[in-house]
């Protein structure tokens, strides 16, 4: 069953800086995938240059943006308690892990120590040089 995905932060700014296998990781998926709003605004807040710009608005216009619910906010606050301080999870980590729980995706992440509460999570590409 291919299983929509939910790409965190790291997934698009690798994809950015022109990675390889960044970018044969998002040519390789069969649907467009999810982000988070709070995706959007840490991309947004960290833009270079003109052409990052025109790049993330054009991804941003064809993926669908989830928004934050009360059934997310909640499910987030519980795990941002229970793993910020063993894990080092922060608000848009544990916001993501619960936009994934709620929605049925799969979360997509370089960042697999952020996210015990899935501790089957696999990196879908290595980030070592």
């Amino acid at each position: 069953m291919n299983v929509n995905k939910l790409l965190d932060t790291c997934i698009l700014i690798d994809f950015s800086h022109g990675k390889p296998a960044a970018q044969a990781f998002i040519d390789s998926l069969e649907l467009a995938p999810c982000i988070s709003v709070l995706t959007v605004t840490e991309i947004l807040a960290g833009i270079r240059n003109q052409r990052e710009q025109v790049l993330f608005e054009n991804l941003f216009s064809l993926w669908e943006v989830l928004p934050v619910t009360q059934t997310i906010a909640t499910q987030g606050g519980k795990w941002l308690n229970q793993y910020l301080r063993s894990h080092g999870t922060d608000f848009v980590d544990a916001i993501l892990a619960a936009s994934a729980k709620v929605h049925h995706l799969e979360l997509v992440t370089c960042n697999i120590k952020h996210f015990p509460m899935f501790p089957q999570l696999a990196a879908p590409y290595s980030t070592s040089l």
